[in-house]
């Protein structure tokens, strides 16, 4: 991502700057999948955002790929569901900060046996918990849906309406394949709207129009109530101030975008507030 300092740590007042607009939006919520420590989680950091500006931030866990986790994954399914376990029920770390979500869990293009150990553990605590949302982090490129809900649904018996694949994005024109995965019963979210960059070694993010032709087909063949919208603001390049999209891209010019190609108010409410409000929650 050409530089060290674009996913460097984040100063609290440029972090509060940016979601502002949001904010000034309507935004009332943000959900941060950092999972773990490994990719820069930090509980404090959300509590101080969210106690200066009002904001709800929902915090998350379990382990990423692989290849950032390291020794980390390297655990029985058991010890890595007994830790998310306790970060949803007693706290990230040595804090009383409860993460509100699993995820996002790593799928890599290889989805290493690690992997898959560790989307076990994430699915045995969704089973624990049964309320709490999982979010799969997939890649996008590829088409491991089949592979992946295997084991969360068919191996585990993870509830499907508890979770989301991330990156839905990529596989947008392939509506066979997308059909496919939400006929399971699951989320599609679509997080890389307005991203604008290329993922090293897998591919460059859909254009705007693409994924808004994409998320209205979905809605016309009848599953608005499957799909959720988000912006994954992870590089400094993706600030509004400096030059990107920000966090205020989605409900600022996405869903115009829906608009124009007929989706009405009521539909785009659904993706913006009552889809997240009944995958997050009970």
């Amino acid at each position: 991502y050409c530089c060290a300092d674009n996913m460097d740590r984040k100063p609290i007042e440029d972090v509060i700057f940016e979601i502002n607009n949001f904010i000034s939006l309507g935004g009332r919520t943000i959900v941060d999948a950092t999972g773990s420590e490994s990719i820069g989680r930090d509980a404090q950091a959300l509590r101080e955002v969210a106690l200066k500006t009002g904001l709800n931030i929902v915090a998350s866990s379990g382990p990423y790929l692989e290849k950032f986790e390291s020794q980390r994954i390297h655990k029985t399914v058991d010890e890595l569901a007994a830790t998310i376990d306790k970060e949803l029920n007693q706290g990230i770390g040595d804090t009383d900060i409860r993460a509100g979500m699993i995820g996002e869990i790593g799928v890599s293009p290889t989805f290493t046996e690690a992997e898959h150990n560790s989307l076990r553990a994430a699915s045995l605590a969704q089973i624990n918990n049964p309320h709490v949302a999982m979010n799969i982090h997939m890649p996008g490129w590829l088409r491991r849906g089949d592979e992946v809900l295997d084991i969360v649904l068919g191996e585990m018996g993870v509830s499907p309406n508890k979770v989301s694949l991330a990156h839905s994005d990529p596989s947008g024109k392939d509506v066979a394949y997308q059909r496919k995965m939400l006929d399971k019963g699951v989320w599609l979210e679509f997080d890389m709207i307005g991203l604008d960059i290329t993922f090293p070694k897998e591919g460059i993010a859909p254009g705007v129009q693409e994924t808004a032709d994409a998320v209205a087909h979905l809605i016309e063949l009848g599953y608005a109530d499957q799909l959720v919208l988000s912006h994954d603001v992870f590089l400094k390049q993706m600030w509004a101030k400096n030059g990107g999209n920000g966090w205020g891209f989605v409900p600022d010019v996405f869903l115009a975008y829906l608009a124009e190609r007929g989706v009405d108010k009521t539909i785009l409410k659904k993706l913006c507030i009552d889809n997240p409000g009944r995958l997050l929650t009970a």
